[in-house]
């Protein structure tokens, strides 16, 4: 590895906590709010972050997919539970009553822990073992730059 690179997978693990963070704060204030477009809003910006990660996660998985297209079946079922929790969200943005909005973005979020460990579990530590180390952590660092670096720069 790298000096002083972090790899890819570390990084998702770290968004997770993140999430994970997130989550707990968000299911405190869940019951305290009182306006349905209070819960959409907030639902609208937890599926952008939660996008933006998929995002990357998904086009890591292209990368470890076996060109014979025997790819490992949790890398499949991490990228339809993407979409299943995308789903939710998205059916949560067209409920009707605070009450429906609140169990939505529960099921997503439970939904979302559960898929962080099926990740962390099985799709990443397979992942350290099919991608080179120095591959895992260029990404990382390409992660990082796109995320932090100064808007004038490119890459």
């Amino acid at each position: 590895m790298l000096a002083g690179m972090i790899p890819i997978t570390r990084v998702l693990s770290a968004e997770h906590q993140m999430f994970r963070a997130l989550f707990d704060q968000i299911e405190e204030l869940l019951p305290r709010l009182e306006r349905l477009e209070e819960v959409k809003r907030l639902a609208r910006l937890v599926e952008g972050l939660l996008l933006s990660h998929a995002k990357v996660e998904a086009d890591l998985f292209m990368l470890a997919q076996d060109p014979a297209g025997r790819s490992e079946h949790y890398y499949d079922r991490c990228c339809h539970e993407h979409q299943e929790i995308d789903s939710q969200v998205i059916r949560l943005q067209s409920a009707r009553n605070i009450a429906g909005a609140r169990r939505l973005f529960r099921g997503a979020m439970a939904a979302s822990r559960r898929h962080f460990q099926l990740e962390e579990r099985k799709a990443f530590p397979r992942l350290e073992k099919e991608v080179k180390p120095e591959a895992l952590a260029k990404l990382g660092t390409v992660w990082f730059l796109q995320r932090h670096a100064p808007r004038h720069w490119t890459l």
